[in-house]
């Protein structure tokens, strides 16, 4: 279970770019099994932080992710 908050967006915002940048390296290496990977954990933190910019907008509670 994972649970945060808006005031995170930043630092989420950074881990994505940091996903993107192993996800590219990962394709020019040629190594498919961790651009899978990454690709699967690059739509986790992006379900992540459209709920919470949507909950930004909205309340600011927190969100959870159980994946």
């Amino acid at each position: 279970m994972f649970i945060t908050t808006p005031e995170f967006l930043p630092q989420h915002h950074q881990q994505r770019s940091q996903i993107v940048q192993i996800i590219s390296a990962a394709e020019a290496r040629g190594q498919q099994r961790l651009v899978e990977m990454n690709q699967q954990v690059l739509g986790n933190i992006d379900r992540i932080i459209t709920a919470l910019e949507i909950d930004d907008e909205s309340d600011g509670q927190e969100v959870s992710d159980a994946g």
